[in-house]
């Protein structure tokens, strides 16, 4: 995946090292990522974009149900962490 600032410019691209998982854990991590660097940054605000309309409905559905995933968790704390 890759990261971009609030004008549009490469901050940096980034891999996970996630041996064998589903294309929807990949995603997760990808944001998780993500957010995890935009917290670092201590960045404001954040726009996740990605072409996973399964990965965006479960980080939404989980909002309303209680998630069993942990990484959906630890989306849902960083996305906290940076609207506060």
């Amino acid at each position: 995946g890759n990261l971009k600032d609030n004008h549009g410019g490469w901050i940096i691209g980034f891999s996970h090292l996630l041996g064998k998982c589903s294309i929807l854990e990949a995603e997760l991590w990808g944001i998780l990522d993500s957010l995890a660097l935009v917290q670092e940054k201590q960045g404001n605000k954040v726009l996740i974009q990605t072409n996973s309309l399964e990965a965006i409905k479960a980080i939404q559905d989980s909002v309303l149900t209680s998630s069993r995933s942990t990484l959906i968790k630890w989306i849902h704390h960083l996305l906290k962490n940076v609207e506060d």
